[in-house]
């Protein structure tokens, strides 16, 4: 059984969804203008050897909006969730935005941390960039003029045409539905930027954190995604102990995508560390 509650961490209520303990903590974090439910198709497949926790990051999901967004503000919450909620390591998968946040806290935080898994997640170092602006921008467009899910759902129909998944677009749409703006601008607003607390990367340094991380790694690679061999092998040479497993056919969104290739690799995983 899945039950969503609220913990209050030091300036925001994060809303959260876990499942009841029958084995260690496994916390699940979503990427950009997700939600947790992202995570949903797996979480029963996970719950019966692992006590599942999965976040909405603030200003996602059903997370409180509030002033202050960036990199940073997102690792913070986590930290708090962790030492005020799990209480113990945990292993912790990050899909995207939240594999950054894993790869820091498992480089600053070795002992809230077992394990980490980062599911097509960025290795690079950040450059300033006003191109992730620019797109997260005609998302606020469209979220402040439609509101509704049916509407963004329609806007996203209209727009895609052919292309349309409609299963993927209702997902999309109801996240957008409960996202606030702020977060999309202050991504656009601090994109060049990157020592603005601001910013989508702020504090996030992918060689500096590899270097300290003793824990286990496993890297999920989407085969159309934004994971490159060159920051697999950097990841390798840099980190003690790294899986690799590349998700054939899928794209950057694969929690989306069939699973049956995803259970598999984090079965074997699991079972491992």
């Amino acid at each position: 059984m899945i039950t969503e509650k609220k913990y209050f961490a030091s300036d925001v209520e994060i809303n959260y969804a876990s499942t009841s303990k029958t084995g260690p903590p496994l916390v699940l974090l979503h990427g950009t203008a997700n939600r947790w439910q992202a995570f949903l198709p797996i979480i029963p497949l996970l719950s019966d050897r692992w006590q599942v926790f999965a976040l909405d990051f603030r200003g996602h999901g059903g997370s409180q909006h509030v002033e202050s967004y960036g990199f940073g503000y997102y690792y913070e919450d986590t930290i708090e969730f962790l030492k005020g909620v799990v209480d113990e390591p945990a292993v912790i998968f990050g899909h995207s935005l939240g594999g950054r946040v894993a790869t820091k806290m498992a480089a600053e935080y070795p002992y809230l941390v077992r394990a980490i898994i980062l599911g097509d997640s960025s290795l690079k170092e950040p450059e300033p960039s006003e191109r992730m602006g620019k797109s997260f921008l005609s998302l606020v467009k469209l979220i402040e003029e439609e509101k509704t899910c049916q509407k963004i759902y329609a806007s996203l129909k209209r727009q895609e045409g052919e292309k349309f998944d409609p299963v993927y677009g209702l997902v999309r749409a109801k996240n957008l539905s409960l996202l606030d703006t702020r977060l999309l601008k202050s991504i656009a607003e601090h994109g060049m930027d990157l020592k603005s607390p601001g910013n989508h990367f702020y504090g996030y340094h992918p060689v500096e954190h590899m270097k300290k991380i003793k824990c286990p790694v496993l890297l999920l690679q989407a085969e159309y995604g934004m994971l490159s061999e060159e920051e697999i092998e950097m990841a390798q040479e840099l980190m003690p102990e790294v899986y690799h497993v590349k998700l054939a056919g899928v794209p950057h969104e694969f929690l989306y995508r069939p699973i049956e290739p995803l259970v598999k690799a984090l079965y074997a995983f699991l079972e491992a560390v």
